[in-house]
């Protein structure tokens, strides 16, 4: 039997941590739950050993990453469960990166990081139908945070080492969505509004690159860029492509706009712009 290392003890112990993160994000999701004592198990029982394991052998990267995506996580379930207001949300959340010293090299964490940042406006958007939220405050909030996670996967589209180049540019076409999504009811930030036909666009451009990109990458990838920039082309008033596909493509069409819809990358009236009828889900 091979000894157990430092190595094989840190992977176990980032692999803990993972799965916190995961019950995290199960618990934010049903907004019920106890995030407390999933502090209290991190404190008590990870945070310690890791520091230990990193300081003998030196890998820290991945344990850096783990614990940043977990500290965001925990920040959202104590937030969904009314245990933070927003401007403690939003510390909390800022923290989780700040001793981060390396992320603008490291494509994974620049992604996570992204990933938070989205998963932040949607906790933060979602409790403004709960709680009394000064929607001016949010606006700019949500803006600010989109806008750093455009950034941070523009970083990481930039580096060398980048792997999975077509989720990172779906992901951008993505987060310029939910930015015009900010300028129409109930939020209507003026900011967004006034920039509607640029997010668009912009959003169109990343799906194309992501489209090209998965062509040699992933079919799945592809048929999802090729479907949102058909979508974001039609926004701007190009219907042609999106009214003349056949019945196949219109299903897959379908199936992609619902997603966005659940994403909040699209609204209902957007669906009445771009000449389709929701068929499968109601509003």
């Amino acid at each position: 039997m091979e000894p157990v290392t430092h190595d094989d003890l840190l992977d176990t112990l980032v692999a803990q941590l993972e799965t916190l993160t995961s019950i995290c994000g199960l618990l934010s999701s049903r907004n019920t739950g106890d995030p407390k004592r999933i502090e209290e198990h991190f404190h008590s029982l990870l945070q310690d050993k890791i520091r230990l394991h990193i300081s003998v052998n030196g890998q820290q990267l991945e344990a850096e990453r783990a614990e940043a995506k977990f500290k965001c996580a925990l920040a959202d379930v104590f937030f969904n469960t009314g245990q933070l207001d927003v401007s403690t949300y939003e510390l909390e959340f800022a923290k989780a990166y700040e001793n981060f010293i390396n992320i603008k090299f490291d494509p994974q964490a620049l992604c996570d990081k992204a990933d938070a940042e989205v998963a932040f406006i949607s906790s933060l958007q979602r409790s403004s139908t709960q709680m009394d939220v000064d929607t001016a405050k949010m606006n700019v909030i949500c803006w600010k945070r989109l806008t750093e996670a455009l950034d941070c996967l523009g970083t990481a589209a930039s580096l060398p080492d980048v792997k999975n180049l077509p989720r990172i540019y779906l992901r951008r076409g993505d987060c310029e969505l939910l930015r015009r999504r900010l300028g129409v009811a109930p939020w209507s930030y003026e900011l967004a509004a006034k920039s509607e036909a640029t997010l668009t666009k912009n959003a169109e451009i990343y799906y194309r690159r992501a489209m090209r990109l998965a062509k040699a990458e992933s079919i799945e990838d592809e048929a999802e860029a090729t479907v949102k920039r058909t979508i974001a082309a039609s926004l701007s008033g190009h219907l042609d492509n999106l009214q003349s596909e056949g019945a196949s493509e219109r299903c897959k069409i379908d199936e992609i706009m619902e997603d966005m819809i659940e994403e909040g990358l699209l609204i209902q009236g957007d669906i009445g712009k771009l000449g389709l009828e929701r068929k499968h889900m109601s509003a």
